[in-house]
């Protein structure tokens, strides 16, 4: 399966908005998230993929079709270096899991976020 990452812009906010209630929704069995009185699971940073720039949100599309695979939302916090970039949200639609979608999101993702010099050494590593 040929797949793309397509940049979320802030007119599309509200379908990235239902596939992160779907992500959180399955993560809720292994984590604390909780559902609002509005059957909402609150996600405190979603707003700031739309304003701040070192924030960024993606769908995965298949390319033949452009369908609707997922979405990787990413962002500068990181937790083991100083500066880069970490895949804070990720989901696959279940019905497409299981065919290599995670990999071939992974790496376009470093491509767009690491610099020249980064990509030089990770390729060596």
């Amino acid at each position: 399966m040929n797949i793309f990452l397509e940049k979320v812009n802030v007119d599309d906010k509200e379908i990235l908005y239902r596939l992160l209630q779907y992500s959180l929704y399955e993560e809720s069995e292994n984590d604390l998230n909780e559902m609002n009185e509005n059957a909402i699971f609150e996600y405190q940073y979603f707003d700031k993929y739309f304003k701040d720039k070192d924030r960024d949100a993606y769908f995965i599309k298949e390319k033949n079709t452009n369908k609707l695979l997922g979405f990787a939302m990413v962002n500068t916090y990181t937790k083991n270096i100083v500066d880069g970039h970490s895949i804070a949200e990720y989901m696959v639609i279940p019905k497409y899991r299981r065919k290599k979608i995670g990999k071939n999101v992974v790496l376009p993702i470093v491509c767009l976020k690491l610099s020249k010099d980064e990509l030089k050494q990770l390729v060596f590593f």
